[in-house]
């Protein structure tokens, strides 16, 4: 049980940086990107590659971080209206399924890096493998999988299900 906890916070680590590194790599490139085309009349072909590699990267990074945080949006309707042990089977079931799906896609994300057209594909302007921008899907599903199994965790030792 402590090694899911500890695994999903060395993860989140690695997801802050990376959510700097890809945050700062869409500001530089996007100001260097407005300098040298309006300034100084050449404008980067590349700029705007890395500034959407960039935001595909940190989008999926930030669903991750947000499951971590317990922050992703959810409809507590029927969870609002239960109490005790039906409404923790009900939040587990909900993160049962939750996993399955995440699990799935990820599923289909490793079998779909792995067909032979992904592998030669190229970006337009930098010639930059395209699978380089791809990996961000199976690498947040990976994190996504690690925190949801943590919250999964927490609320089936939780007393009331409120872990969730």
């Amino acid at each position: 049980m402590k090694i899911v906890y500890r695994l999903s916070d060395w993860v989140y680590k690695i997801e802050k940086v990376l959510a700097v590194i890809f945050g700062a790599a869409i500001l530089i490139s996007l100001s260097a990107g407005v300098i040298y085309r309006y300034f100084l009349k050449v404008p980067l072909l590349w700029s705007d590659e890395i500034a959407i590699f960039s935001l595909a990267w940190i989008t999926f990074i930030g669903g991750s971080m947000g499951i971590k945080q317990n922050a992703s949006p959810s409809i507590t309707m029927l969870t609002d209206f239960l109490k005790g042990k039906v409404k923790k089977i009900v939040l587990i079931m909900g993160f049962l399924v939750m996993v399955a799906f995440i699990g799935y896609v990820l599923y289909l994300s490793v079998n779909w890096l792995n067909s032979p057209n992904i592998l030669v594909q190229k970006s337009n302007t930098m010639q930059m493998p395209k699978i380089w921008s791809y990996l961000c899907i199976p690498i947040s599903f990976v994190f996504m999988l690690v925190h949801s199994l943590e919250l999964l965790v927490k609320g089936l030792y939780s007393s009331d299900g409120e872990a969730f």
